[in-house]
């Protein structure tokens, strides 16, 4: 990584430290309870992590309109299949209907991804990876995902050597790791575009 990834790698860092107390505040804004406008958006986290790791990305996502928005988790040492039934509960829990957007960084991609594959299509309205652990020869066609050019755990796919049907799209940031996909103001732009692409019309949820 050069100088410039480094320091964005750095500062990534910084937020995710920052965002545990301030994700105590948000859990208690949460219970006041509210009524939601959009349909669910669910996140979930790397490995190691928790939810308040996507607290950035999730603010972006409110003030773009979508504040239906649920958090998973699942332990460390979990398996990824177990980890993708717990999530396929929680996204039947969340959906009312109009489908669930799915947003998982690392391995949270990854195994968001197994779920998606026997998901029955009109559960999953979108779904993105952000550095996600892959397989070159995996079939992904539903998943846009997104990479750093400079990411030292999970590095960029190459065309070459990966199945066209791997992923349904793929974009790639210059000058990026893996943490700072987190907070890339390009990633929040890339997510948002992309839900908003794959929301219910309003006049859909309103009938």
């Amino acid at each position: 990584m050069n100088s410039r990834t480094i320091a964005a790698e750095l500062a990534a860092l910084g937020g995710i430290l920052a965002s545990y107390p301030l994700d105590w505040l948000a859990q208690r804004a949460e219970r006041l309870g509210f009524m939601p406008t959009s349909e669910p958006v669910v996140l979930a986290h790397g490995l190691g992590g928790s939810r308040a790791n996507l607290l950035g990305l999730a603010i972006y996502l409110r003030m773009a309109g979508f504040d239906n928005i649920a958090y998973f988790e699942y332990p460390r040492r979990q398996p990824i299949v177990n980890s993708a039934e717990r999530l396929a509960r929680i996204v039947e829990e969340r959906d009312d209907g109009s489908g669930v957007h799915l947003v998982g960084h690392s391995l949270g991609g990854t195994i968001a991804r197994t779920y998606v594959a026997g998901a029955p299509r009109s559960r999953v309205r979108s779904f993105i990876s952000l550095g996600a652990p892959y397989l070159a020869i995996q079939y992904s066609p539903r998943e846009f995902a997104i990479f750093g050019d400079q990411d030292p755990i999970v590095p960029a796919p190459m065309k070459l050597l990966t199945s066209p049907l791997a992923f349904g799209r793929i974009e790639i940031l210059e000058h990026t790791g893996h943490l700072a996909l987190l907070y890339h103001p390009e990633v929040l732009r890339l997510v948002g575009t992309e839900l908003r692409a794959n929301r219910v019309p309003a006049n859909a949820r309103a009938a």
